[in-house]
């Protein structure tokens, strides 16, 4: 039987995804989130002793966000990429889980808020600014080659500029700010 912290971080994993998607994302009932989560192969990442190295993530990945669309017709790989990249980054990054260089190679969740932090903060590096021109919307991310991993390439080249891990690039996601209701 799985120990309990580890139950608790995969549990909560599979929440922040639900939770993630409940602005614009064409699949969001509990009941189709968790199951197509249960279709990914997370334990061969989160398994604290198998060593990944960017290139066997970046395979993974690509055919995991694949299988995702497959299974489910309404699924672009935009959406199917943030599901599994909140999924690791709550059960890996933050959770602990997986061998300790996992977190080396995790992608972070794209999306808009993500993007407009990257374009501000680097908004004079035209090298980072042509690789996030393939952003419009996560739904318009259709193509892992084309789109998906153009917007990687520029994620990585902030990495580089903020001289953290890919994922922490993350740090740069600004949270969508709702006007208070001012009437008395």
């Amino acid at each position: 039987m799985m120990d309990c912290r580890r139950k608790i971080i995969l549990d909560y994993a599979k929440w922040t995804v639900l939770s993630a998607l409940r602005s614009g994302s064409p699949v969001k009932s509990r009941q189709d989130v968790y199951s197509l989560l249960d279709e990914v192969d997370f334990a061969y990442l989160l398994d604290p002793n198998t060593e990944i190295y960017a290139n066997q993530f970046n395979a993974w990945h690509k055919k995991e966000n694949h299988k995702l669309c497959n299974r489910e017709s309404r699924l672009q790989i935009g959406w199917s990429a943030k599901m599994i990249n909140v999924y690791l980054k709550t059960a890996s990054y933050i959770g602990g889980l997986g061998h300790k260089n996992t977190i080396n190679v995790l992608h972070p969740p794209i999306d808009t808020y993500l993007v407009k932090g990257i374009k501000k903060h680097f908004k004079k590096d035209q090298q980072i600014l042509q690789k996030m021109r393939y952003f419009k919307t996560i739904k318009g991310i259709e193509d892992y080659d084309r789109d998906y991993s153009k917007i990687i390439q520029g994620c990585k080249l902030a990495a580089q500029g903020l001289g953290c891990l890919l994922i922490e690039v993350d740090q740069l996601w600004q949270a969508p700010v709702t006007p208070l209701n001012t009437k008395p």
